[in-house]
């Protein structure tokens, strides 16, 4: 497997493990089933696996990133301390395997509104340990500002599209009666930060382009899968904006919709993955 496969299968593992353990967290932390003093319904079956599926693909995703930049260096497992202790690449991803597997034991400890805060805690660790390894490391200007940026991108998706997918493991649970109150809260959470996933995106990608032709980036591969994001992310606005109506209306969302919804979202995971292994135009 060549270096650019390994890189991309690692990012696209790191950003479904990112996005469940935000959406885990951030579902289990609002869930209504805790005012009512049930039992929590987020370590059934289904939950549950999606949890330790979760902490595999977190796990595996930092060992495909240091095998994909072994095979690029053309380095050995000897050369790994050097690689780790004296480049900067090591040391983001340090940082990102340490906020991992943090995230990953926090996934698979049972649930509750202590260890849903805590799991929240480590998944927005990995979500600014992201920005170690992407673009964002490479911006002299605003590191820190290009940082914070990507990990309110990865941290809002999470809690709108990661949520969603908790949701609707969950609401499939036998023995879970709040069905109707999970969706309000759903929906409510993903009212607030389908648009941060929006700005901030938009606000990463303007930070790369911004006084780039149009022409040019059109040209460039970055551009080109650029634009396929922004239209999978318009088929996902307009699915949600529909099952947001329908939540309103006191109905539950078409189990159908919502999977389209959610595979066009793994989609947009696949190509994120893709863009952030190709290089913006001008750079």
């Amino acid at each position: 497997m060549d270096a650019l496969t390994l890189a991309t299968a690692a990012r696209w593992l790191l950003y479904a493990g990112a996005l469940v353990a935000v959406g885990r967290g951030t579902v289990a932390f609002l869930d209504p089933e805790w005012k009512a003093g049930a039992r929590s319904v987020h370590d059934a079956a289904g939950p549950r696996s999606l949890a330790k599926l979760a902490a595999v693909a977190l796990l595996g995703a930092v060992a495909l990133l240091l095998w994909g930049q072994l095979t690029a260096l053309e380095m050995t497992r000897a050369d790994i301390p050097v690689l780790l202790g004296q480049t900067s690449w090591g040391l983001g991803w340090s940082q990102l395997a340490g906020a991992s597997a943090l995230a990953a034991v926090a996934l698979l400890l049972p649930m509750g509104r202590t260890t849903s805060l805590l799991l929240l805690m480590a998944a927005l660790g990995v979500a600014v340990a992201m920005g170690g390894l992407g673009h964002a490391a490479a911006d002299a200007q605003w590191p820190i500002g290009a940082r914070l940026l990507d990990a309110m991108h990865v941290a809002a998706m999470g809690a709108w599209i990661g949520g969603l997918l908790c949701t609707v493991l969950i609401v499939r649970v036998p023995a879970f009666a709040l069905r109707d109150a999970a969706w309000r809260t759903f929906s409510r959470t993903a009212t607030v930060m389908a648009p941060v996933t929006l700005a901030s995106g938009v606000g990463s990608a303007a930070r790369l382009l911004l006084g780039t032709a149009p022409a040019a980036i059109l040209a460039s591969d970055y551009g080109r899968l650029l634009v396929l994001k922004t239209v999978l992310a318009a088929v996902i606005l307009f699915i949600g904006a529909g099952e947001r109506r329908r939540i309103a209306n006191g109905k539950t969302p078409e189990s159908r919709r919502v999977w389209v919804e959610l595979g066009t979202a793994g989609a947009v995971l696949l190509v994120t993955a893709l863009l952030t292994g190709s290089e913006p135009p001008g750079e």
